[in-house]
């Protein structure tokens, strides 16, 4: 059982760093950016961005933190995770 249980979390964390790696390498001028509103008053709770291999998760990481959100005081349903994404110029090299 625990052999599974390690073997389980040795794949998931080979995938997520494949998919990080993918995303440097492929998508390297690809951007994103997630925030959490509140509906209520448009106030942006978290925000959080990034290009290539640092946009990996940011989406499934804004909808957690409203899930924390949501349980300090927050109601889940006043909450709204909204994301944008763009493509960054790449950049020139000067010879």
């Amino acid at each position: 059982m625990k052999t599974k249980i390690a073997l389980s979390i040795l794949i998931l964390a080979v995938f997520y760093s494949c998919a990080s790696m993918f995303n440097g390498m492929v998508l390297p001028n690809q951007c994103k950016k997630c925030a959490v509103l509140n509906r209520i008053n448009n106030d942006t709770i978290f925000k959080n961005e990034g290009c290539g291999s640092e946009n990996t998760r940011l989406e499934e990481d804004a909808k957690i933190q409203a899930y924390d959100l949501s349980r300090n005081g927050y109601n889940l349903c006043d909450l709204e995770v909204v994301c944008e994404s763009w493509r960054k110029d790449p950049e020139k090299t000067t010879e």
